[in-house]
């Protein structure tokens, strides 16, 4: 508790949906980043969390192909939280409390209290079934995570709000419109926590709060009821919080928080990070808080985000294997305060390369003997390089000049180019197709063993699949090309 009260926390967000590790994940990854400087776990479950009771159907399966249904029992996650407590890290539980509730809203027996009936991602704050089930959320996972103390409760990027009848009437008729809209429910929610659960500290993403008048704020008293984590995941060129922000946060809260991103804040389809990308938002960080952080009394310290997707039903970007690198060079460099050559080649050293590839690297076909990495889950990431570069190979010869030229729509509608050109692409794209089985077969057999099932799918049907079928369409038109000479 000395700890998470004065010391300045470094917090590796884990973001569960959609692409949860096994528990024997966790057994190795755990230990790593406690030796890179972690001190704990912003642990978003979402619908990974064995709910129980009147929140059973959370955790289960739905007619949605990308939805999984919690893959840990009450045991399992038990188990989880004692891995990471063996490791001395702290748990902070992320649960969404407003937006990004398709996880819940895609429910049926919880559509009633969408704020608009067709998305599913943000709840009415003037339904009278909100709260009650907000309040059997935040109840069932206080309740599980014993001796913490502090819970977040999301708030943020609430998209659609202010929309339904009662909604609009309230913003009409309220003193502070939208923002007041938004302050009660977070009051409501936030008082829930405090008469219940006195000792336990508030955090909530700051992005909502970022537009409400000072003294709005100051009027909800909401320094008294919350801690604000900043979240900007931008690099140094285009990262901009500002003086005014910190100028108007510390007058309203004596703690704050700040987030950074590791993977999952670029491309909502990025399949491997764009490690120089991180490396700069964490740059950036530290210099916003040496111009800024002594406007605030107390900085707790930094969640590094890991966004596993960029929705409930979106596709998987970066899974957690392959961004080891990226994050252990990210919390080095937050804590010596920048990034050097030196410390690439420290970090790299401990994961096992000989030479360690420069941020910027592009990514290769793999070579015949695999490297021996010591991280978890490093053949995943090996895997992913090689679908990266398959991938641009890809796009480079159907994008090429001979593509376009001698096998364009019209060409293949009509029948109609040189055949010579033919005999040239089709072994290039056959060459191609073999190797996306390869890494296909490949990948398969490295993601089952990391991964539950359920994920292995959604990943070969997202990143495996769609360029397989396109090229056994293009060798097949090819191949069975009758075309008239020019």
């Amino acid at each position: 508790m000395d700890n998470l009260t004065f010391g300045t926390q470094r917090l590796v967000h884990l973001d569960l949906k959609g692409a949860p590790p096994k528990l024997s994940y966790f057994e190795k990854f755990f230990p790593l980043i406690k030796e890179f400087g972690a001190t704990g776990l912003l642990l978003e479950w979402e619908d990974t969390f064995p709910f129980t009771k009147e929140l059973t159907q959370i955790g289960g399966l739905s007619n949605s192909a990308q939805v999984s249904g919690a893959p840990y029992s009450l045991e399992e996650a038990r188990q989880l939280l004692n891995l990471a407590s063996d490791c001395d890290l702290t748990i902070i539980p992320l649960v969404q409390t407003f937006g990004h509730m398709e996880f819940v809203l895609k429910h049926e027996q919880w559509r009633g209290i969408r704020e608009v009936d067709a998305y599913p991602s943000s709840m009415c704050p003037s339904n009278s079934e909100t709260m009650p089930l907000v309040r059997s959320l935040v109840k069932q996972i206080i309740a599980f995570h014993a001796n913490i103390q502090y819970i977040h409760i999301g708030g943020d990027e609430i998209w659609h709000m202010g929309l339904c009848p009662a909604c609009q009437k309230r913003v009409q008729t309220s003193k502070y419109g939208r923002a007041g809209l938004y302050l009660d429910h977070v009051t409501e929610v936030t008082q829930y926590i405090k008469d219940n659960y006195p000792s336990l500290r508030i955090i909530i993403w700051d992005d909502m709060l970022r537009n409400i008048d000072l003294n709005i704020l100051q009027d909800y008293y909401l320094g008294n009821l919350v801690e604000p984590m900043i979240w900007h995941y931008n690099s140094s060129d285009t990262f901009q919080l500002g003086g005014p922000l910190w100028e108007k946060y510390s007058n309203v809260f004596s703690n704050v928080w700040g987030a950074t991103a590791f993977k999952g804040s670029t491309s909502s389809c990025q399949l491997v990070p764009i490690t120089k990308y991180h490396i700069s938002n964490h740059e950036a960080w530290l210099a916003e808080l040496g111009l800024h952080g002594g406007k605030i009394l107390n900085f707790r310290g930094i969640a590094l985000t890991g966004w596993s997707r960029f929705d409930h039903y979106a596709t998987l970007c970066e899974l957690l294997p392959c961004s080891i690198p990226s994050l252990c060079l990210c919390l080095k460099t937050w804590l010596t305060g920048g990034f050097t050559q030196e410390l690439q080649e420290c970090v790299g050293k401990v994961l096992g390369y000989d030479s360690f590839p420069h941020p910027e690297y592009m990514y290769s076909k793999p070579p015949l003997s695999l490297p021996q990495l010591t991280f978890p889950g490093w053949q995943v990431l090996v895997g992913f390089e090689w679908l990266v570069n398959l991938r641009t190979r890809y796009k480079n010869v159907i994008n090429s000049d001979q593509m376009q030229t001698w096998f364009n729509p019209w060409q293949v509608s009509s029948n109609y180019t040189n055949p010579m050109q033919i005999d040239t692409i089709l072994p290039v794209i056959t060459d191609i197709l073999m190797e996306i089985s390869s890494v296909e077969n490949y990948l398969k057999v490295h993601l089952e063993h990391f991964f539950y099932n359920h994920t292995t799918d959604v990943t070969h049907g997202n990143f495996g699949n769609s360029y397989q079928t396109a090229f056994e369409a293009n060798q097949s038109r090819l191949r069975d090309a009758t075309f008239v000479g020019l």
